[in-house]
């Protein structure tokens, strides 16, 4: 199990920078360097100095305590020896369950997936569901569990989430179920027939919006799929997206394709771009069900550069309607009727049966994205390197030195992990330091102590209060 010891910042390599680092692309890589954490040691890529390796190995020890409780074994294997292993040397239902782990504290890169492996043998999935929430939640990190993942949201995020903030719901955009949003207009009344016009060289749903002035929604999408060797016609809103998992699904086929060509011209004699429902026979025709109960729009008229403007789907051309659409901005919940909100998010862990992955240095990253301002970080204390930075006001003044000591030696007794400015710095540098690096919280030891006191500094709030020196451990809301 890892010790951790108080240090004095004079014996440290802390090398804070002023100016945020001109290659780095996020708050928290621009954080990460001017904190001193870490360096760029080649282009995206970052190597841990000290005090990004100690905030690691706090979360490291988490994920050792929790998995360990769970009676969790590190070992040294990736997923796929730990499997051929497992499958070869564990013996019967009575060696099960096996949960095995590797910890690894890889260089800091924007795209990688690393830092925790958990390989599981007849284990418990809620279980370990609710080990990784226990890590995280140590690590004063919040995250949503969508379906076999965990999602943070930030602004920083490269992945997406969807959300509902009237019940909760959370799933992936191919995943998310919705009520389709209005239409941009109304339908036109009346029970229209079917009339064709010329639309020469428009080709795409934003090229027949802008030559006939309305809006995406008032036109069908046609797509002409290749699935168990056949074709299929799938019409969509003009506006909306096919969902590839749904019409796998339906079809049966997870390895459709998309129609060539000159297998388009064979089937409906016109080019993309024209095609269209209407006279259909020799293929399936699959509609989205945000296309039920719609009336006289547009689509493609099966003869190049045409279309058909007044059809009806289920009326002028027959079709299964089924849910094949992705969910988009602006729907609704499909369970309480919320608009749901498409989220920035970055994915911290995925979960599935034998293989459960948490990348550790996210945590941090995370950490820092949720939690900063202008001075620098402000990290919780499950992350942050140090529990409390003892700032003596005045290096050279003895009263204040020896009263620094004393709370250094009572709260290390007390289990605390400090960071001691000793150095000889104007108070307004030590506290911008620690301001930047995200301590928890600062304790200053200044004028006030010939009555007694020094001020305890919430790094998060800016809260300061001035507290007996006997009583600091006490003043910590500190848990440990």
């Amino acid at each position: 199990m890892l010790e951790f010891r108080p240090m004095r910042w004079s014996r440290l390599f802390i090398p804070t920078l002023r100016e945020n680092p001109a290659d780095a692309e996020t708050v928290s890589q621009q954080l990460l360097v001017r904190a001193g954490y870490a360096r760029a040691v080649k282009t995206g890529v970052y190597g841990w100095l000290p005090l990004g390796q100690r905030a690691m190995a706090k979360i490291q020890r988490i994920a050792r305590q929790e998995l360990t409780a769970l009676g969790g074994q590190e070992v040294g294997l990736d997923a796929a020896d730990a499997a051929e292993i497992g499958r070869g040397e564990i013996r019967g239902a009575k060696s099960l369950p096996q949960i095995w782990f590797r910890v690894e504290a890889p260089l800091l890169r924007r795209r990688q997936f690393a830092g925790l492996d958990v390989y599981g043998f007849g284990e418990d999935a809620g279980a370990m569901r609710e080990c990784f929430q226990r890590i995280l939640d140590r690590c004063g990190v919040s995250a949503l569990e969508v379906e076999d993942a965990f999602f943070a949201v930030m602004e920083a995020g490269t992945d997406t989430v969807v959300v509902c903030r009237g019940c909760g719901y959370a799933a992936s955009p191919r995943t998310a179920w919705s009520a389709a949003s209005a239409p941009g207009i109304a339908d036109p009344e009346g029970d229209l027939t079917p009339e064709e016009f010329h639309t020469p060289g428009q080709k795409t749903i934003a090229d027949i919006a802008s030559f006939t002035g309305l809006p995406e929604s008032a036109q069908m999408k046609s797509l002409v799929l290749v699935a168990n060797q056949k074709p299929v016609l799938v019409m969509l809103r003009g506006d909306h997206q096919l969902n590839p998992a749904r019409f796998a699904a339906k079809t049966g086929d997870a390895g459709f394709r998309q129609a060539l060509p000159e297998e388009l011209f064979r089937w409906f004699g016109a080019q993309a771009g024209s095609l269209g429902p209407v006279g259909v026979k020799d293929m399936p025709v699959l509609a989205d069900s945000a296309l039920a109960g719609r009336r006289n729009m547009i689509s493609g008229a099966n003869r190049t550069d045409y279309h058909l403007r007044h059809v009806t789907p289920g009326e002028d051309f027959a079709a299964e309607f089924c849910d094949l659409r992705e969910a988009a901005a602006g729907d609704a919940c499909a369970r309480c009727g919320a608009v749901l909100e498409f989220r920035n998010a970055v994915e911290l862990a995925r979960m599935t049966a034998g293989l459960y992955r948490l990348a550790l240095d996210r945590i941090l990253t995370t950490a820092i994205e949720a939690g900063n301002d202008k001075d620098g970080m402000a990290l919780p204390a499950g992350v942050a390197p140090f529990d409390v930075v003892v700032s003596v006001a005045v290096a050279g003044d003895a009263a204040q030195m020896e009263a620094a000591e004393r709370i250094y030696a009572e709260c290390t007794a007390a289990g605390m992990d400090l960071l001691f400015d000793d150095r000889d710095e104007r108070p307004g540098v030590k506290f911008k330091d620690a301001d930047l690096i995200g301590v928890p919280w600062r304790v200053t030891v200044g004028k006030k102590i010939a009555g007694g006191l020094v001020e305890l500094v919430e790094r998060k709030t800016k809260v300061v209060t001035a507290v007996p020196i006997a009583s600091v451990m006490e003043a910590i809301d500190q848990p440990r």
